[in-house]
């Protein structure tokens, strides 16, 4: 009887194993009877926190990040730290990517870091004006917004590469038009000098536009990362997938889905 309860278990370790990790975003209520989404879907921050190996003003918004982190919690505030260049001395190398400074560049056209954006530019804090206080009230005038959107996904990991599966829903009142679906990679506890990194982007897979999203309607989508060779651990991965207008001026992410 033992040894048939042991077999047991590891047959439901291994299924799960191969079913990989899926999550929606949160809700009050759970899916009504016919499947649809409820009209209760809650307002998720994401925060792209700019930063640089040896910025010596960085650790300052790290900490305010991961406080804030910690005070709202994963289903109101998703952080996304992205390292805009390595260090030029060549001390702290393979922290940027091709992609992440990019991203800088197309928010803004500063080249100091820490520089903070809450779902695009709908908040937008620079250096000059960081302060814990500042970080909090941005998201609170985002949290405010009602969201146009829904998130449901899930990934699978083969090797050093990602794959995720999903489906946008557009629960606002009208259509949605040149939109993209975005994931972002990121890691935890990754050793910077004496001290550790988390919320490390090594990957932004961004999809090809879709023209338009009617009202009420739903799109799959299917995101592949590169070969994550950057990354020191796969086990201290997780993903952010995200919806944003990127030809909009404020370039709005309309929606954020830490998958658990």
């Amino acid at each position: 009887m033992l040894k048939k309860f042991y077999l047991f278990i590891v047959m439901v370790i291994l299924i799960y194993s191969f079913i990989g990790c899926f999550s929606t975003n949160p809700i009050e209520e759970t899916e009504s009877d016919n499947g649809e989404i409820p009209d209760s879907i809650k307002r998720v921050v994401m925060l792209e926190l700019f930063v640089a190996p040896t910025c010596s003003r960085c650790p300052s918004a790290k900490l305010a990040a991961k406080s804030l982190s910690n005070k709202y919690g994963l289903d109101q505030l998703v952080i996304l730290e992205e390292y805009a260049w390595d260090d030029p001395n060549g001390v702290y190398t393979g922290w940027s990517t091709y992609e992440i400074f990019n991203r800088f560049k197309w928010y803004s056209k500063s080249t100091k870091t820490p520089h903070a954006f809450f779902n695009g530019l709908n908040q937008n804090i620079p250096y000059y004006e960081f302060s814990l206080f500042n970080y909090e009230e941005a998201i609170k005038a985002e949290l405010n917004r009602s969201p146009k959107v829904s998130i449901s996904a899930s990934y699978d990991i083969f090797a050093q590469k990602i794959t995720i599966n999903g489906k946008i829903y557009n629960i606002s009142s009208g259509n949605l038009n040149k939109i993209v679906i975005g994931a972002m990679i990121y890691e935890d506890s990754v050793q910077l000098g004496n001290s550790i990194a988390n919320h490390v982007v090594r990957d932004i897979i961004v999809s090809d536009t879709i023209d338009i999203l009617t009202e009420g309607s739903n799109i799959t989508f299917y995101l592949e990362s590169e070969n994550l060779s950057n990354v020191k651990n796969m086990d201290n991965i997780h993903i952010v997938v995200y919806v944003q207008e990127p030809f909009i001026e404020n370039k709005e992410i309309l929606q954020a889905l830490y998958i658990e």
